[in-house]
């Protein structure tokens, strides 16, 4: 029977602990590994699979289909837990088993690719008698399991030496051990190393020096700890990105807290450096703390490695932002790549070289095939052209590509793509006579720029006039784009027949792990062809295209964003981030208008991913830009008005989810003016209810009274459904948090949520209910609040609203706490502190340290209640931030009676060493 060519699955096996097994029982082991041999090829036979190499305690098996793959392990592994043999002899083998399908190289009886690695990792994480499974594995089998077969979710798990995170599932069969301890893998969430599409070639020497350098080993030259900051240091194409990426891979372990990659490519702004790595590692602003504190307080306790790709446009900024990570954090480590060191204290450079190379002797097929740069070549040809192989005839000539092109990787990947164009030889002679042109006869080597440079050249020059359009056009976008976009933005081209084109000559390359397949230029091509752009003067038609696109994806997602589909768009706007940033700049140099429309319209995302900093500042620029606006007509005048009333409604709000509330007063003071000006009655009793809510949420109720008739006449005035709700919800709330008539307050509310049940408005209906459940929890009406709280876990799960999410279980455990079910409650807090302080708000992180240390007071541990309480009041002081009124009646009540207990110089002593302490340690402490 043939071998499957295509997409197989493979299954790989291994006997657990057997090293240990053949020292101690040599003999028995000899005739239990036959056995292990004879059941394995029986049940890979009858499945119709084969069984390609024997590993000495395991096999590695192949199958046409998953489910043969699945029957296969299912068979032997009940032979192994049910077997006489087994049961009765010395030793009893313990065998684990991974499924995983994909596409291999069939070649010379053998395979080759990634999908094996990942069939082995996924082995390697389970134990004796265990069967894991590959989420393709799942999918594609599980449709046609026998009745009494099923999968258990293990969910994602992290594998040694693979960058893309795995989803492993347990197959469940009759007669096989259900219960194992969890997989021998990494936590699911510590890294975001980019997926690689292709394998990575050689670089042994280079991972092995440069881990070295960052985590000597034990038995190695290295000293000390290794390497704070390791830069990785090389001209464009040298494959600087792709080892950093590696390195992270093969490090991960080494990190508690994971690898987390940062790519500055895209940035042009040096302040956006340090939104990115907040972003990255999902921190939150927070008010009266700037972000870079939240970044640092966040990074100081953490174990982790970041990646700074692409420094060299970022030099500076990067530079001074990781010498000050690296000094507050002691524990973290930074590698970095650019075309030059960043040239800070403690630095350790290392330049990574061009594959190795071969003479001018080594030009025969065997001679040729142990040199990296060959072997990089000779992979990429195979994938643009399944017939291309190594041969005597074309080895000279793919040897002198290799040579003639320094061993550059992007330059070899480039040329590679030619041969479903050009034999080798042809590659060869085209590329010498290029160079030749280029040095004026001179055959020397070529400095790599410009080889590089030469090479994209060439692979430019053999595009038709319409691929070369499309690709300097592409050059517009950052970050990456859809079909879509593109298709917009040249909508006077082919761009489904020539981008085809363009990724299939390995100049733009396409992603499709997500819902949607992403194009992206490499970052040396895309300043290439942005270079060409300039020059044919299109750069300022292309840029215009561009931001008229965003301006119209920002527009359509406005309204999306406030309804139940809004994380499908804010996963979208996440993905188009850098293409954003790109649009606001150029719209704040020649579209200001633009720029405050679309910032308007991107409100709700930037709050619901914690980017409201972000947000306001690009708002504060445009602001400042559109008051030396010339005098416009009348009507021109009154758009501009109205997108610069609703700029300052949306900082605001902003300024208000942050706590920011005298920035949000006074905004909502300017949105007002103009709203009045106007006469746009939905803006203006829009803004005063918000402007209310604001100081409500302040402590100050009476602005809040004066305010109500007028919000409440102007609403019904503007007879808009939404403005009523928010008129309605506004009232109901603030009598509800004021203790006022209950009932009255609720029917305000609900009033409020009736006008909305028609509308779009899905976010606000699910605020205004969020605001109920806090009122009764406030009042004391607990079961109230958990009914209404109930429901919007789930919304706010299905929204990825995190911070919400977790303060509904913040909410849950106060609750239980303040009915006396303080074990109940501690073990609540001992999960929600720890997400407070994963989405670095440092404000919930001092409550909850202060209810550990109510909670502690009650069990007659005052001691450490007045540390907690020491360290509660340190953060707060840290952050500017004070607890709500309506919690400073429990804290003085609690605090009073510490004090009246304890000895006056001891408690003082205590709080001291409270306040003494970091927020880590005082999270140790609440949880010891």
């Amino acid at each position: 029977m043939a071998l499957p060519t295509g997409t197989v699955t493979f299954l790989f096996t291994d006997i657990e602990g057997s090293t240990k097994l053949w020292e101690q029982h040599p003999e028995a082991m000899k005739s239990a590994l036959a056995q292990h041999d004879a059941i394995l090829k029986e049940a890979v036979a009858s499945n119709r699979g084969h069984i390609i190499k024997t590993t000495g305690d395991g096999v590695h098996a192949v199958f046409g289909t998953a489910l043969d793959g699945v029957n296969a392990a299912i068979t032997a592994q009940r032979e192994f837990q049910t077997s006489e043999f087994f049961k009765n002899s010395e030793v009893s083998l313990r065998v684990r088993m991974g499924l995983h399908t994909g596409e291999a190289e069939l070649r010379d009886g053998d395979y080759y690719g990634t999908t094996l690695n990942r069939a082995a990792r996924i082995m390697s994480a389970g134990h004796g008698g265990q069967v894991l499974v590959s989420e393709v594995t799942a999918q594609v089998a599980r449709e046609h399991f026998a009745s009494d077969v099923s999968l258990l979710d293990l969910g994602e798990h992290n594998l040694k030496g693979l960058t893309r995170p795995e989803r492993i599932f347990q197959l469940i069969a009759p007669d096989l051990q259900k219960e194992f301890p969890a997989l021998t893998s990494i936590a699911t969430a510590t890294n975001n190393l980019p997926t690689q599409l292709t394998s990575f070639i050689g670089r042994e020497k280079e991972i092995r020096e440069a881990k070295e350098k960052l985590i000597p080993s034990p038995s190695g030259r290295g000293q000390g700890e290794g390497a704070r900051l390791l830069t990785l240091i090389g001209p464009g194409g040298t494959g600087k990105t792709r080892l950093s990426i590696q390195l992270g891979a093969e490090t991960l372990p080494n990190f508690a807290d994971g690898v987390w990659f940062i790519e500055l490519a895209p940035l042009a702004d040096p302040a956006l450096i340090l939104q990115t790595v907040a972003s990255v590692l999902n921190v939150r602003a927070q008010m009266g703390v700037s972000l870079k504190d939240i970044v640092n307080d966040y990074l100081r306790a953490k174990n982790l490695l970041l990646i700074f790709d692409n420094c060299e446009h970022l030099v500076e900024a990067s530079a001074q932002l990781a010498e000050e990570f690296l000094h507050n954090a002691p524990n973290i480590k930074i590698i970095a790549s650019s075309r030059e060191a960043l040239g800070i204290g403690g630095e350790t450079v290392y330049r990574v070289p061009s594959l190795s190379l071969p003479n001018q002797a080594s030009a025969s097929r065997e001679a040729l095939a142990g040199f990296e740069s060959i072997q990089l070549f000779v992979e990429r040809a195979r994938a643009a052209n399944p017939k291309f192989d190594l041969t005597e005839k074309n080895a000279s000539s793919v040897a002198q590509i290799c040579r003639r092109l320094d061993g550059i990787p992007l330059a070899l990947e480039l040329a590679a793509a030619r041969v479903t164009v050009f034999p080798a030889e042809q590659i060869a002679s085209r590329l010498d006579d290029r160079f030749k042109l280029l040095t004026g006869g001179s055959r020397t080597a070529l400095p790599r720029q410009q080889t590089l440079r030469a090479l994209i050249d060439w692979s430019y020059d053999l595009l038709s006039e319409d691929e070369r359009a499309l690709l300097r056009r592409l050059s517009v976008f950052a970050g990456g784009w859809i079909f879509e976009a593109a298709e917009s933005i040249c909508n006077d081209l082919d761009v489904l027949s020539l981008l085809t084109q363009l990724v299939n000559k390995s100049l733009v390359t396409m992603d499709d792990e997500g819902d949607e397949p992403r194009y992206r230029l490499l970052e040396t091509v895309r300043q290439y062809a942005r270079d060409k752009l300039m020059e044919a003067g299109e750069a300022e038609q292309m840029r215009n295209r561009h931001l008229d696109y965003f301006i119209q994806l920002t527009e359509n997602a406005e309204q999306e964003l406030l309804e139940g589909s809004a994380l499908r768009w804010i996963i979208r706007l996440e993905a188009e981030s850098d293409n954003l940033r790109v649009a606001f700049e150029w719209g704040l140099e020649t579209n200001v208008i633009a720029v405050l429309m679309m910032a308007h319209s991107l409100q709700y995302f930037w709050y619901r991913r914690g980017y409201e900093t972000e947000g306001r500042g690009w708002i504060a620029q445009a602001l400042e830009r559109i008051q030396s606006l010339p005098d416009v007509e009348t009507e021109t005048s009154r758009q501009q008005m109205l997108v610069t009333a609703n700029a300052w409604q949306a900082t605001s709000f902003l300024a208000t989810s942050q706590g920011d509330f005298s920035s949000a007063t006074t905004a909502s003071r300017k949105c007002e003016e103009l709203a009045r000006q106007l006469g746009d009655k939905r803006l203006l009793a829009t803004v005063l209810a918000f402007g209310a809510s604001s100081k409500m949420m302040s402590g100050d109720n009476t602005y809040a009274d004066a305010v109500v008739e007028e919000v409440f006449s102007i609403a019904q005035e503007s007879n808009d459904p939404f403005a009523q709700s928010v008129a309605h919800g506004m009232i109901g709330l603030n009598m509800l948090l004021k203790g006022q008539d209950i009932k009255t307050g609720n029917d305000y509310v609900s009033k409020g949520l009736a006008l909305l049940k028609n509308t779009p408005h899905h976010f606000w209906q699910t605020m205004m209910l969020f605001g109920l459940g806090m009122t009764a929890r406030f009042q004391g009406r607990f079961d109230e609040a958990r009914e209404r709280f109930g429901p919007l876990l789930d919304i706010f799960r299905e929204m990825g609203d995190q911070h919400r999410t977790n303060m509904i279980h913040s909410e849950c455990a106060h609750m239980q706490r303040l009915e006396g079910h303080h074990d109940k409650a501690e073990s609540m807090y001992r999960e929600t502190i720890l997400e407070w302080q994963r989405l670095g708000h440092r404000a919930a992180v001092a409550n909850q340290l202060e209810c550990f240390a109510f909670i502690a007071k009650v069990n007659e541990q005052p001691e450490r209640a007045t540390k907690l309480l020491g360290a509660a009041e340190r953060l707060r002081e840290f952050i500017h931030i004070d607890m709500s009124p309506m919690e400073r009646v429990e804290y003085d009540r609690e605090v009073a009676d510490l004090k009246s207990n304890m000895d006056r110089k001891l408690f003082a002593a205590l709080w001291e060493e409270g306040k003494s302490m970091t927020m880590e340690q005082a999270i140790q402490l609440a949880l010891s």
